[in-house]
C-alpha cells in the first residue's frame, strides 16, 4: 500500500526561513571484493598485474614490462577481461551453473605486427594461447595494424629531428617559436589524428601547433601554417622520416625541399605573430559581469537520503537493478537490467565513436575518417567534478584500467557517479478543469530518476555518457559533447566562410565534421526467445460519411505490422517518410489485454552517414550506415568494430557487415540491437570558443515500454501527488508524507576532485 497523507489547506503560508537541520548522508554502498569480482565485472588492479606478471615468465614472448618500450620490444597495448559465453553467464546468474572461469584477452605489439592471446585463468594465471577470432578478415595482424599511439615516444623524436633543419623558418615564420630543447616558453607541439595505411606505408599528418600557457588557454586550438606527413613503415624509427611539408597551403617533398626553397625565395613565406594577452583558448572566466547576479545556482540534494543502494557495481533503485563497468577499449557497459526483478536488456554498452573531418589542409583531409576505439575509450575516463559533472550528493566510484604508457594498472578515482534527480517536465500530469473557473482534480508526479554517467575526455573531446533509468521502465541513454573543436590553419586572406567551415579566430577555422556513435543492446524481453517487428504508421484516402448523402473525402493513419524474419531485412536506414516503431517481444507473453508485452527502441539522435557504400572508408565503419541493425547473438559477434578498424579502412580487420550479410533468421532467437546516433558539428566562434557547449548538442535513445505493463508502473510511485477541491477554498493533497518534513541543508562531504590520478612512483 502506498503511505499517503491527506491535508487540507485552508491557508497557505510560504515560509522563507531556512532549516538549519542537515540531510542526512546515508547510502547503502558496499565496495568492491577485488578478491570475489562480479562475473560482469571488468579486470580488477589485481587481475591486472597479475596478467603482467604472468607474461613476464613467458620466455617465447619476449615481453616487455617497462613502461619505455621501444618500437622493437613487445609490450602489452590492451588487457581487458575476455567476454564470457553468454550461456555460461546467465546459468550462473540465473542459479543453475559454475562461476565462470575469468580470462584476459592481451593484445601485444610486438616488431612484427599486433599479437592476440588469451590469458587464464584469473586470478592466478597459468595459461595463454593465441585468441581466434572467427568475424575477423584475417588471421593474423601486420605491422601495419599497429596503433600509432603506441609509438608517440618514436614519432616526437622524429618530429624533433626533422623540424630542427628549419629551426630558421620556424622562427621567421613563428614569432621565434621551435622544437629546440632550449625553446623554453617558445615551444611547438603536435596533435597527430589518424595513420593511414597505403600500400603497406605507414603515414600520419601531424598538425604543428604553438604550445602555450594556461594563462592563454590550450594549445589545441593555435594551429600554425605547417604540417608534417611523418613515413612510419619501417619497423626501425631511426628509419622514420618526413615525407612531406604543407607550408602555408603549400606542399614540399620534403623538410630538405622546404628549406632549399624558403632559402632561395621560392617560397610564399607567413609571419604569424603571437599575442600572450590572446586568451581566446582559456576556459578561465573572462569578459564583463553580464549575467546581473552573483548569487550562487541552485543546489538540491535528496531531503530523506539515497533512495538506491550500491553493492559493488550492482545498482538498486525503486524498481530497477543493473550492474555497471567498463571496457578498456570501448567505454561504458551495463548488464542485467531488470525491472520488477525480471531481466529486460542483457547487455547496453558504447561501442565506438566515430568522426568524419573535412577540411583543406592534408592534415584534415587525409584524417578525415577516425575511430576513437583505436585509442582505448576506456582509457580515457575523466575523473569528475563534484557539483559541476555531477551534483553534489552524488556517489562517486573509481576504476581500474591497464594503461600501456605505464604498464601497469591506472587508478581513476570519481570515474562514474550514481545520483538521483528530476528531469524537465513532470513525468505525467493533469488539471482536469471545470471550465468555469474551478477544476475537478489536479494530479502528476515529478519526474525523478536515476542517472549514471561518465565523462570520456578523448583528447580534445569530452563525451558526456548517461544512463537514465525512469520510474516508468523507460530507460535513456544520451550523449552530451563539450571540449574543444578540432582547428586547422586558415590564412587571413581567405573568406571567413568557406565550405569546410567558419574562422573561430585569427588564422583558425573550426573544421566541419560529424560525430557518430555506437551502441550494443541486448534486448532479453520475457526470456532470451524474442521477435522483433516494426509498426509502420501508414496514411490512406478514405471516405468518411457525414449525414446521408454528405461524404466527406479525407485521409487517415493506420498501423502496419511488419515482422522481421531475417538479419538483411533489419538493417534499417531510417526514411523519415515511414515513421515506424521497432518493437522487440516474446511471442508468448501477452498482457492482461491480450497484447504482446513489448519495448520498443526510439532513437532520437539520427544523423545519416553521408558517404557511399562503395567509398572506401565504409566498410571500416559499416555500422554507422544503420541507425538500427538488428542481429541474432553469437558470442563472437560481442561489439561492432575493432580498435585495429582505422588504419586499412578499405580492407578493415572487422566488417560489421559480416554479421548481416550471414542473413540468419531472427524469429524467435536471441536478438541483439545495433544502435546509431550522432551530429553533424559546424563549430562557429558563438557555441563552440573556448570549447564545444553541451545545449543543444543532446544526442540520445530510449528503451520503452510498449504493452509491456498492464497500466504505467510509476503510478504507485511515492512521487505521486493528487489534488481535490477542499472545503472553503482549501485544497487536499495526496503526497508522500515526509513531503511534510522542512527542507534540509547539504551536509557537504562531496569528494574533493583529484585531477592528477597518476601519482609519482620513488
Amino acid at each position: 500500500m502506498v503511505k499517503l497523507l491527506l491535508v487540507v489547506y485552508l491557508i497557505v503560508i510560504w515560509s522563507t526561513e531556512v532549516s538549519g537541520d542537515i540531510c542526512p548522508d546515508d547510502v547503502d554502498i558496499t565496495p568492491i571484493d577485488e578478491t570475489k569480482p562480479s562475473v560482469f565485472q571488468q579486470l580488477s588492479a589485481l587481475e591486472i598485474n597479475r596478467v603482467r606478471d604472468y607474461l613476464k615468465t613467458v620466455p617465447d614472448l619476449n615481453y616487455k614490462a617497462g613502461p619505455d618500450g621501444n618500437v622493437s620490444d613487445t609490450f602489452a597495448y590492451i588487457i581487458e577481461k575476455k567476454p564470457v559465453p553468454k550461456d555460461d553467464v546467465l546459468a550462473y546468474v540465473d542459479g543453475s551453473g559454475q562461476v565462470p572461469k575469468r580470462e584476459a584477452r592481451v593484445a601485444l605489439a610486438a616488431p612484427t605486427g599486433m599479437l592476440e592471446y588469451t590469458v587464464g585463468p584469473l586470478p592466478n594465471p597459468t595459461y595463454h594461447f593465441k585468441t581466434k577470432f572467427p568475424k575477423w578478415s584475417r588471421t593474423e595482424l601486420r605491422f601495419t595494424d599497429r596503433p600509432s599511439a603506441i609509438d608517440s615516444i618514436a614519432l616526437t623524436i622524429t618530429i624533433q629531428r626533422e623540424a630542427r633543419k628549419m629551426t630558421k623558418i620556424l622562427h621567421e615564420s613563428f614569432n621565434g617559436f621551435d622544437f629546440e630543447d632550449t625553446c623554453n616558453d617558445k615551444c611547438l607541439t603536435y596533435f597527430d589524428m589518424k595513420l593511414n595505411v597505403y600500400q603497406n606505408r605507414r603515414l600520419l599528418w601531424v598538425n604543428i601547433l604553438r604550445k602555450v600557457p594556461l594563462s592563454v588557454g590550450s594549445p589545441l586550438i593555435h594551429p600554425l601554417a605547417l604540417q608534417l606527413l611523418v613515413d612510419m613503415t619501417s619497423s626501425d624509427p631511426d628509419k622514420w622520416n618526413v615525407g612531406q611539408v604543407w607550408y602555408n597551403e603549400q606542399r614540399f617533398d620534403s623538410v630538405d625541399d622546404l628549406v632549399e626553397k624558403y632559402n632561395n625565395d621560392e617560397v610564399k613565406k607567413i609571419r604569424m605573430s603571437y599575442d600572450e594577452t590572446d586568451v581566446y583558448s582559456s576556459m578561465r572566466r573572462r569578459g564583463n559581469d553580464n549575467m546581473k547576479s552573483t548569487k550562487r545556482g541552485p543546489d538540491c540534494f535528496p531531503q530523506d537520503g539515497r533512495r538506491y543502494s550500491v553493492d559493488g557495481h550492482r545498482v538498486k533503485y525503486m524498481n530497477w537493478e543493473f550492474e555497471f563497468t567498463y571496457r578498456q577499449t570501448t567505454g561504458p557497459q551495463l548488464f542485467d537490467i531488470r525491472f520488477n526483478n525480471t531481466r529486460i536488456v542483457y547487455e547496453l554498452s558504447m561501442q565506438e565513436v566515430a568522426l568524419s573531418y573535412t577540411g583543406k589542409s592534408p592534415f584534415s583531409r587525409h584524417g578525415n575518417v577516425f575511430y576513437d576505439n583505436v585509442v582505448l575509450i576506456g582509457n580515457f575516463f575523466s575523473p569528475l567534478m563534484p557539483g559541476v559533472d555531477c551534483p553534489k550528493g552524488a556517489s562517486f566510484f573509481s576504476t581500474s584500467h591497464y594503461s600501456y604508457k605505464l604498464a601497469r594498472e591506472v587508478e581513476i578515482p570519481n570515474a562514474f557517479c550514481l545520483f538521483e534527480y528530476t528531469e524537465g517536465p513532470p513525468l505525467r500530469r493533469h488539471y482536469d478543469s471545470d471550465h468555469h473557473g474551478g477544476y475537478y482534480f489536479y494530479a502528476g508526479m515529478p519526474n525523478n530518476a536515476l542517472v549514471l554517467r561518465s565523462i570520456q575526455s578523448n583528447y580534445n573531446y569530452d563525451y558526456v555518457f548517461d544512463f537514465i533509468f525512469y520510474q516508468n521502465g523507460v530507460i535513456g541513454t544520451k550523449i552530451g559533447a563539450s571540449g574543444y573543436v578540432m582547428p586547422e590553419f586558415a590564412n587571413r586572406k581567405v573568406p571567413k566562410e568557406n565550405p569546410f567551415g567558419f574562422k573561430i579566430h585569427e588564422n583558425v577555422r573550426g573544421m566541419l565534421h560529424q560525430h557518430l556513435f555506437s551502441f550494443k543492446v541486448d534486448l532479453d524481453i520475457q526470456g532470451r526467445k524474442n521477435r522483433h517487428e516494426t509498426l509502420a504508421v501508414v496514411a490512406r484516402p478514405t471516405v468518411h460519411k457525414v449525414v446521408d448523402g454528405i461524404e466527406e473525402d479525407a485521409h487517415e493513419q493506420y498501423l502496419k505490422r511488419h515482422l522481421k524474419h531475417v538479419e538483411k531485412d533489419a538493417a534499417y536506414r531510417f526514411k523519415y517518410k515511414k515513421p515506424k516503431f521497432y518493437l522487440f517481444y516474446n511471442n508468448r507473453e501477452k498482457s492482461k489485454w491480450g497484447a504482446k508485452r513489448a519495448y520498443y527502441i526510439d532513437n532520437q539522435g539520427v544523423s545519416k552517414y553521408l558517404y557511399p557504400d562503395d567509398s572506401t572508408k565504409t566498410d571500416s565503419v559499416a555500422w554507422a550506415k544503420y541507425q538500427l541493425a538488428v542481429t541474432r547473438y553469437h558470442d563472437d559477434e560481442d561489439r561492432s568494430t575493432s580498435a585495429y578498424n582505422t588504419f586499412h579502412q578499405a580492407d578493415p580487420v572487422l566488417n560489421f557487415d559480416s554479421y548481416i550479410n550471414d542473413n540468419e533468421n531472427i524469429t524467435d532467437e536471441d536478438l541483439v540491437a545495433w544502435v546509431s546516433l550522432g551530429f553533424q558539428h559546424v563549430p562557429n566562434h558563438s557555441s563552440d570558443v573556448p570549447v564545444t557547449t553541451t545545449p543543444g548538442n543532446i544526442f540520445s535513445f530510449y528503451l520503452k515500454p510498449f504493452n509491456y505493463f498492464d497500466e504505467d508502473p510509476s503510478i504507485s510511485s511515492n512521487d505521486n501527488v493528487y489534488v481535490t477541491p477542499g472545503k472553503d477554498g482549501g485544497i487536499v493533497v495526496e503526497e508522500n508524507a515526509n513531503n511534510a518534513k522542512e527542507s534540509c541543508s547539504h551536509p557537504n562531504k562531496d569528494p574533493r576532485f583529484v585531477g592528477d590520478y597518476v601519482k609519482p612512483e620513488f
